[in-house]
């Protein structure tokens, strides 16, 4: 029997900046007994302002699955585990030990006094409340099938519980970073409460979420892992990045979670801009409704990626700083095939596809994508090279929350939108592709459906050699190109910035932009 034991040590969280040396006395003025010092001043409350893509749309972490949501409950909420800064590795966090007794055994071993910003301790009868509803169908959470696999929950005692799996799962400490709800405040207000005001345990408390506007968090004093240096955190969703850096050039906001690819050498010469450049953790792409003409059937799939030049989309738009995506298993991974096919720019074999499959005279797609300047962008470089191959898309801008409420119904033939923190290959297949995981309940969102991808993904999560699962998910992209249930246009690369007041603090890939935020400072 093997046992994992993985500790995590815990420091304060301290300011960053330069020392300041204490003057010496002076030897020949004497000290007057009488005299009484005066008192410090109070520092003046600190505030700082980002500037993000994209408002919220749930503040639950069991339901939520956008970037914009994370930009909040990462620091509003603690996980079991987290995401480790620099590697992406996991190691614990309201857990303070792991022990891994055998391929179907978890058990966690919590920080006793750990609060919730309401002033009750997180137990683990917390965390069990927290995954069963995460697994329970009927309460709907989009990452469902990460935990299917859980065969019972146990409490140990207050601070221990265990998990008990049906079978092995390879992946599965990756599934158990989102924050811990507490079940005394769902039990008293009800389970919707969480939606609109989270109530968590980690660094910030929320304040107030004004659509739209903004959303307000203030430091938590009795956070575990110590009180965070910024007192309060302000993020503003500014979709039109014109508007973005202006803010940030202008100290509007002092972070931003994204800068045009065109600005990046112009920002680097400003003196009170830091930008940062990180190969990303995912993609972005379009997609197509498999469930309905035209693209149940696959030669219009294929026609459509045949019909666009994505090199040269990809250079245009991005300036060559990303590379054209090909696979949902980003290069970085060890899973990661580069040896799929790839779909270059053949208009005349996508004509050829098109009249194979009925349309040869052409036809209207319903196209949807949310708002932004680089997204309208690259979308419409794509209606006009697939007009050249009698494709129409009828284009619909939305705003971030009734794109993703159409997409997640089913509302679309076709749309664009992107994946982030795809960590192991799991994360970056399974829900997505598995004919369990069918949308609205799971984010295979386009429908998709095969028998053979469904069989390579249970095999791979469920095996812990690396080879064999690295076999199973060269095979799962291979075919996944052939079918082209997602077209993929670019991986991405974290291009942010920030004001140099901003004091440690070193952008990242989306799901850690916030996340670094709490141990950020703003230096006077």
């Amino acid at each position: 029997m093997s046992i994992l034991a993985v500790l995590l040590i815990l420091g304060m969280v301290v300011a960053c900046g330069p020392a300041v040396e204490e003057e010496p006395e002076d030897p020949d003025v004497p000290e007057d007994p009488e005299e009484e010092p005066e008192p410090d001043e109070p520092d003046e409350p600190t505030e700082l302002r980002m500037g993000v893509a994209q408002d919220a749309t749930n503040l639950d972490p069991r339901l939520s699955t956008d970037v914009a949501s994370a930009n909040v409950n990462n620091l509003v909420y603690a996980g079991l585990v987290k995401w480790d800064d620099e590697t992406l590795e996991i190691e614990p966090y309201v857990a303070k030990e792991i022990e891994i007794p055998d391929d179907t055994t978890y058990i966690f071993h919590l920080h006793e006094g750990i609060k919730f910003h309401d002033g009750v301790e997180l137990t683990a009868e917390d965390v069990k409340y927290t995954y069963d509803t995460f697994r329970d169908p009927d309460f709907g959470a989009r990452n469902i099938a990460f935990y299917e696999p859980i065969d019972e929950i146990v409490v140990v005692d207050d601070y221990t519980v265990e998990f008990q799996m049906e079978e092995p799962n390879a992946p599965f400490l990756y599934y158990l970073a989102p924050g811990i709800v507490p079940k005394h405040h769902v039990d008293e207000h009800g389970e919707g409460v969480l939606e609109t005001e989270p109530l968590g345990a980690g660094p910030y408390v929320f304040q107030e979420w004004v659509p739209n506007d903004r959303v307000v968090l203030e430091a938590f004093d009795d956070y575990f892992m110590g009180r965070p240096e910024t007192d309060t955190i302000v993020l503003r969703p500014i979709p039109e990045v014109t508007t973005k850096l202006i803010e940030l050039e202008t100290g509007g906001v002092h972070v931003i979670d994204g800068i045009p690819p065109e600005e990046v050498e112009r920002l680097r010469e400003e003196p009170d801009v830091e930008v940062t450049l990180r190969p990303g953790t995912g993609f972005n792409y379009y997609s197509y409704h498999h469930g309905q003409e035209p693209f149940d059937d696959v030669r219009m799939r294929q026609a459509f990626a045949y019909g666009m030049d994505m090199d040269a989309k990809v250079e245009h738009v991005y300036y060559g700083i990303r590379d054209v995506a090909y696979s949902p298993i980003i290069p970085t991974s060890w899973a990661h095939n580069p040896d799929v096919r790839k779909f270059g720019h053949e208009p005349d074999k996508a004509v050829e596809l098109m009249e194979e499959a009925g349309y040869g005279d052409g036809l209207t797609i319903d196209f949807k994508h949310s708002e932004g300047e680089i997204t309208r962008e690259h979308v419409e470089i794509a209606q006009h090279q697939l007009a050249e191959i009698g494709i129409d898309l009828d284009i619909h801008e939305q705003e971030w929350g009734a794109h993703y409420d159409d997409i997640l119904e089913g509302r679309f033939e076709a749309y664009t939108m992107g994946w982030s923190g795809q960590t192991d290959p799991d994360r970056g297949v399974y829900r997505q592709f598995h004919t369990d995981n069918w949308a609205p309940a799971g984010a295979n969102r386009q429908l998709y459906s095969n028998e053979e991808v469904d069989e390579l993904l249970v095999l791979a999560r469920t095996n812990v050699d690396t080879e064999v699962r690295e076999e199973k998910y060269h095979r799962i992209q291979e075919i996944l190109a052939e079918e082209q249930s997602y077209t993929y246009i670019s991986y991405y690369v974290t291009k942010a910035a920030h004001r140099s007041e901003v004091q440690n603090y070193d952008g990242r890939c989306g799901y850690f932009y916030t996340w670094e935020l709490k141990n950020a400072s703003l230096a006077e």
